[in-house]
This record gives structure tokens, C-alpha cells and sequence, in this order.
């Protein structure tokens, strides 16, 4: 029975959320931002006001998250769910009464509370670039 126990560490990816973020007007951030999301186009000006859109990448088995204030966008990548995981979580977020603003700390909470499994909160913080305005 020693296959029973021996668990192999490749076979699943480990559930992250990784944050991204991005001024509007920071042309070069907003491309690198965009260049990772499914139909990029079209979202991209939707981000020059109020927006919240999410998308399942078949491919890569992510799900993205983004939100726009109209100034800076943010894309929340979840890495390590299958598609009926990520959609139970989509459903426990739109559910919630009196939502607080979305953080990759409360995505991870919500995908660990869905799963079970402990997740991993990262951010990166995108340094402006010179073509943007001070």
C-alpha cells in the first residue's frame, strides 16, 4: 500500500491569486497589463471607466478578475482551479451582500473557503513608466 500514500508534487498546480496593477494612463503598464487577458481589445477601453469583468482562459486554466476605477486597473489572475472551482467561487462573490472592495487577500479567502486549500495571495506592483505624466 506504499502507492497509496506517495502524493506526486507535480501533478497539481498550488491555488494563487496573483495581483496586477496598472494606471490608465500609464500607456506601457496598461499594455503589459492587457497583453496576459483574453480579448484584450475589447476590455481595454472599457477600462477608461468603472468596470468589473471576469474570464476563464481554457488553455492556461486561469481565471482572471479585473476592475477598472477609471484610473487604475487591476487584474487578479487565479492560477490552480478547475473551471467548476473557479465558477463556485464566481457564485459565493456574487452573492455577497454589502461586498467590501475586492482584494487578492479576499479572492484568497473566498477560494480557500470554496476549496479548502490554503492559497496564495501575491502582489506586484507595476513602477511607472516615463511615458506616463507625474
Amino acid at each position: 500500500m506504499g502507492w497509496f500514500n506517495r502524493k506526486r508534487t507535480d501533478e497539481f498546480e498550488p491555488i494563487r491569486v496573483v495581483r496586477a496593477d496598472a494606471r490608465i494612463d500609464d500607456a506601457i503598464a496598461l499594455k503589459n497589463l492587457l497583453a496576459q487577458l483574453p480579448e484584450a481589445e475589447e476590455v481595454s477601453p472599457q477600462l477608461r471607466k468603472q468596470f468589473f469583468a471576469r474570464a476563464w482562459e481554457k488553455e492556461g486554466a486561469r481565471d482572471y478578475w479585473i476592475v477598472s476605477d477609471g484610473e487604475l486597473a487591476t487584474c487578479y489572475t487565479v492560477h490552480g482551479l478547475t473551471l467548476k472551482q473557479a465558477a463556485a467561487v464566481r457564485v459565493q462573490w456574487d452573492t455577497m451582500m454589502n461586498r467590501p472592495p475586492l482584494t487578492e487577500r479576499l479572492l484568497a479567502e473566498l477560494i480557500s473557503a470554496q476549496t479548502g486549500a490554503t492559497v496564495e495571495a501575491v502582489s506586484y506592483v507595476r513602477v511607472q513608466t516615463a511615458s506616463a505624466p507625474k
